[in-house]
């Protein structure tokens, strides 16, 4: 009878190492904490950070455009001048009640010893330079593509008169405007874009909000329109294709159930799109076609199926759901079933529980 001989050290190290590597597959998952019911307010402070760019931007320009006007350009040598240019240092500028730091240029007398102001640069360190509703306005301007009007915005905003500033200053400056908004995203990987409207100064903005592989939020881009329609979300998409946004990889896209969003994203995605429709969306439409007394109810058999981690057994209690809703009111079942499958894209993928909280809304 032959003995089994074991080696068990070098099966504990085998263990240990799988367990090793499960442990780092674990830790790989990305979560990201953002609150379900704030994505409308995310989507604002996105607006409202691009517009504040904007503005630093043109802030910038502004300087550069009188220290030029000041001591003539780089390359030429001007005679007589009385001042002459001395370097730059850390400075700030006051936007929508707030000091943001900026990189100010310098500039000196030739004929005598010390430095000489900058006009410009006192009015933006105003206290009421630059407002929150000039903000809204560059954001509504950028989104119509007027980047000359949102220059003149910002100008205005600061209070710097139009005759200050120099015809190369418009040129440059609605260049650079156009440049900031039309930013190229080639190479960047979005797994998951939020699309949905938001009212932002009296207007109904269509904004795309990407989420990068790591977790980062950024606006990818926005535009005006009355209403969500299928022409403005088509152009906001294509615009996007246009500079580089890639749509060859499957992209999770959370959308609000609106039909014309759906139908600008998958035509732009094809196949690629995986559409997660807005569980809180539908769940409102759901509720419209029914008496107050009944909202609990629903709300209790909506969220038993929304919260299933299989596929299969979420889908069946949105069923039983739509067959009592049936009996309650047709119109009821009809909006529940239209595009049941798709607010149930995130447990299908398998997405972890905490994730799914926040890619299964835009709210």
């Amino acid at each position: 009878m032959r003995k089994r001989y074991t080696r068990r050290g070098s099966c504990r190290k085998a263990s240990k190492k799988q367990r090793r590597e499960r442990q780092a597959g674990k830790t790989r998952q990305i979560q990201l904490l953002l609150d379900p019911e704030e994505m409308v307010a995310m989507l604002q402070d996105s607006l409202t950070d691009f517009a504040t760019e904007v503005g630093l931007k043109v802030a910038r320009l502004l300087l550069d455009d009188e220290v030029e006007q000041r001591c003539g350009s780089r390359y030429e040598r001007v005679v007589g001048r009385t001042v002459t240019r001395y370097g730059r240092q850390r400075g700030v500028v006051v936007i929508a009640g707030q000091k943001l730091p900026i990189e100010r240029p310098r500039v000196r007398y030739t004929q005598r010893c010390g430095e000489a102001e900058l006009e410009n640069y006192g009015r933006l360190q105003s206290p009421e330079a630059m407002p929150e509703a000039v903000l809204k306005r560059l954001v509504r301007g950028v989104s119509c593509r007027d980047y000359e009007g949102v220059v003149d915005l910002a100008r205005e905003g600061f209070g710097v008169q139009k005759s200050s500033v120099s015809r190369s200053f418009v040129k440059a400056s609605a260049k650079e405007v156009r440049q900031l908004a039309e930013r190229r995203f080639d190479g960047v990987r979005f797994p998951v874009i939020y699309i949905d409207g938001t009212p932002y100064a009296g207007e109904a903005m269509i904004a795309a909000l990407g989420i990068t592989e790591d977790g980062q939020k950024r606006l990818l881009g926005v535009r005006q329109g009355a209403t969500e329609n299928a022409a403005v979300c088509t152009a906001l998409l294509e615009d996007l294709c246009a500079r580089g946004l890639d749509t060859s990889s499957p992209t999770l896209l959370v959308l609000d159930g609106g039909k014309a969003l759906h139908a600008a994203a998958k035509r732009v995605w094809g196949r690629n799109a995986l559409v997660q429709r807005c569980q809180v969306h539908k769940k409102r439409n759901v509720q419209q076609h029914l008496p107050q007394k009944h909202w609990p109810e629903l709300s209790r058999q909506l969220n038993a199926a929304y919260h299933e981690t299989d596929y299969d057994q979420a889908l069946k209690g949105l069923k039983t759901t739509a067959r009592w809703l049936e009996r309650l009111n047709p119109d009821a079942a009809a909006s529940l079933r239209e595009g049941m499958e798709e607010t149930l894209t995130v447990v299908r993928l398998g997405v972890p529980e905490l994730l799914r909280r926040t890619l299964a809304t835009t709210n």
